[in-house]
């Protein structure tokens, strides 16, 4: 874990030609460290190919070498085997067969073979590794020639000084180690550069070729909501994931982040001499939300403020459905949404929006369904609904609608068939020649009849709290600083350098 050693704040930084406010001589002092860990495997692991574009040196934490060269290294857990002839190592069960060749199905088809026999005749033949470290001989290879067997995931390191470290199609800088998470599940620790980390983190959640000011902001917002996240897991600092900010390794960079990093080296926001909780989110829809609306307390720099640069997001072909969007589902595919996420009401038969906050988002909602009911508050209704955000409404629309779709439409083509819907007809036009007679009948798209549904039509995209990173884009576009956009959003805020990355 990374140890945060206090240092004095270090005084002014200009952004932009903007001078920043000075802290509170007796505020908290906090310090960028040096390097995080960030934990890159989600939720857990059970099988990790783990490499170098280079080399890869994997040691113990005694120091000894377990093996150094070009090849994939392969850890998995709970491996099956065969016990008796020394053990055969059976293939994970989640490899797509597609992807091998003849000989490497057959091989695998074999040793399944093998194995339901061994388990027919005896069956104990078939025993179970927790543990397993591995050096996979070839891109064909899922298994690999095992170095490691134990009962228990054994901490290793893996470093290279001739290229980058991979792990599920992603390369990263600094190095990895096998670790535990807080549920005791296997994970990949990268530990890296902490300005390196936040370079990839603002090109991980924002496109990199933004406009800088957005950039910085990002790049300011992602450093201080570090400052504020560390020490709260035992083997590592911070999730990959948006659990705590998106980091795509490598991917993740670009020249115009690396910029935005440097730019605002150790500039951190803070409120009355602390570090913000510095919330962001895709697309606030217009209008930010109050934090407790959304979590638990209400904090007096995460106040609801007019957000109307959001709409630079309708411009854009991938980004408009955060500005905009729909979501329709009939009452069965909704009872069984609802299901997988534990809520259980059987047949859906209405939803009731019992209350909502000044910008309109659902803060209190009813499901009623053939079975009973169930109340959701707050921001749990993106989640349940899986909507992409709580800016929304809701209506039931009855059956046997019907609706003309291009064929060019591919989209609204692809929701009708996931809606189950009918093709009712084929619609037509008519080419008319000189003489004005009908030269030709063309098919131009067909006419859906539609099932019962839940629409629901809403605005933004996420929880809709502190900076809107869609709005501070916007705000760029429009000659706003990044200094500016961040103490728009946050209210009362001052920028602070507080010196490291």
């Amino acid at each position: 874990m990374t140890r945060r050693l206090p240092v004095l704040l270090s005084g002014l930084l200009l952004i932009a030609g903007l001078p920043l406010a000075r802290e509170a001589a007796a505020a908290p002092r906090y310090a960028v460290p040096a390097a995080v860990r960030v934990n890159i495997a989600g939720l857990g692991t059970s099988y990790a190919i783990l490499s170098s574009t280079g080399t890869v040196a994997v040691t113990r934490a005694s120091g000894e070498v377990v093996y150094q060269g070009g090849l994939r290294t392969l850890t998995r857990t709970n491996v099956r085997r065969l016990a008796e002839g020394g053990g055969i190592d059976l293939p994970p069960t989640n490899t797509n067969v597609t992807d091998l060749s003849p000989e490497e199905r057959q091989s695998r088809a074999r040793l399944f073979r093998e194995a339901r026999q061994a388990v027919r005749e005896e069956p104990r033949a078939l025993v179970n590794v927790p543990f397993q470290f591995a050096v996979l001989r070839n891109d064909g290879d899922d298994v690999g020639m095992p170095l490691i067997a134990s009962d228990r995931v054994v901490g290793l390191h893996f470093a290279t000084d001739d290229g980058f470290l991979t792990f599920d199609g992603r390369a990263f800088r600094g190095t990895f180690d096998l670790a535990l998470d807080d549920e005791g599940d296997m994970i990949v620790v990268n530990e890296v550069p902490t300005s390196e980390y936040l370079a990839s983190v603002v090109g991980s959640e924002e496109p990199s070729s933004w406009e800088p000011e957005a950039l910085a902001a990002q790049a300011i917002a992602a450093r201080t909501y570090l400052v504020t996240h560390l020490a709260r897991h035992r083997a590592y600092d911070l999730e990959g994931d948006t659990r705590d900010q998106e980091y795509d390794g490598v991917g993740g960079e670009a020249a115009s982040t690396v910029k935005a990093v440097a730019r605002t080296a150790g500039v951190i926001a803070t409120y009355q001499g602390r570090a913000i909780e510095a919330l962001y989110s895709a697309n606030a829809g217009g209008i930010t939300e109050d934090s407790e609306n959304v979590y638990a307390s209400a904090l007096p720099y995460l106040r609801s403020v007019p957000s109307p640069a959001d709409d630079v997001a309708k411009t854009s072909s991938w980004g408009r459905t955060s500005w905009e969007w729909t979501t329709e589902l009939t009452a069965p595919q909704l009872r069984d949404y609802l299901a997988v996420r534990g809520l259980n009401v059987g047949d859906v038969q209405r939803i009731e929006i019992t209350s909502v906050s000044k910008t309109g988002r659902v803060i209190g909602a009813r499901i009623v369904g053939s079975t009973g009911s169930r109340d959701i508050g707050k921001d749990a209704s993106r989640r349940y609904f899986g909507l992409r955000s709580t800016l929304f409404t809701v209506a039931v629309r009855p059956p046997d609608e019907t609706e003309f779709v291009s064929y060019t439409n591919t989209e609204r083509l692809r929701t009708l068939e996931l809606l189950g819907a009918t093709i009712d007809a084929p619609a037509y036009t008519r080419l008319i020649d000189p003489d004005r007679e009908t030269s030709e009948i063309r098919v131009v798209g067909w006419i859906y009849r539609l099932p019962a549904r839940f629409v629901f039509t809403g605005k933004g995209y996420g929880h809709g709290v502190g900076m809107s990173q869609w709005g501070a884009q916007g705000m760029a576009l429009q000659g706003r600083t990044a200094s500016e956009i961040l103490t728009h959003y946050y209210t009362g805020i001052a920028l602070t350098n507080i010196g490291g990355a």
